[in-house]
């Protein structure tokens, strides 16, 4: 097997078991993978209202490395799962003036926030 397809794998295994604490609450396990995916760009996308060229340089330093080693290839892979989404709606916010690129971070972190919460209210209903 190559050092990609080996990478990829742990990638893959390395989140599926990080997404377990999720299992818990009880939410079944695939659903729990996308919710570890979702507060995770979340997450990097309230830090982004503050200091959005910051954590796209740290996108940028983790995933466009051309090392080939298993390790950084995992890195990279992780960090594509971990905040690529983020990466792409600050991509394109940034470009806007200061006022509205602010105020559509905020809502971008709201709607990933709220995503993340209707899967919790699907599993776990109103109570």
């Amino acid at each position: 097997m190559t050092t990609k397809t080996i990478s990829i794998s742990l990638s893959i295994l390395f989140i599926s078991v990080l997404s377990l604490i999720f299992v818990g609450i009880d939410i079944a396990f695939p659903t729990t993978i996308i919710m570890v995916l979702l507060l995770s760009n979340a997450i990097f996308a309230f830090f982004s209202i503050f200091i959005q060229r910051g954590i796209m340089e740290l996108y940028k330093h983790n995933f466009h490395t051309e090392k080939n080693g298993v390790i950084s290839l995992i890195n990279k892979y992780t960090t594509f799962a971990f905040f690529g989404l983020n990466y792409g709606a600050q991509s394109a916010l940034i470009r806007l003036p200061l006022l509205i690129n602010k105020l559509l971070s905020l809502l971008f972190f709201l709607l990933l926030l709220v995503n993340w919460l209707i899967i919790l209210v699907i599993f776990n209903g109103l109570q």
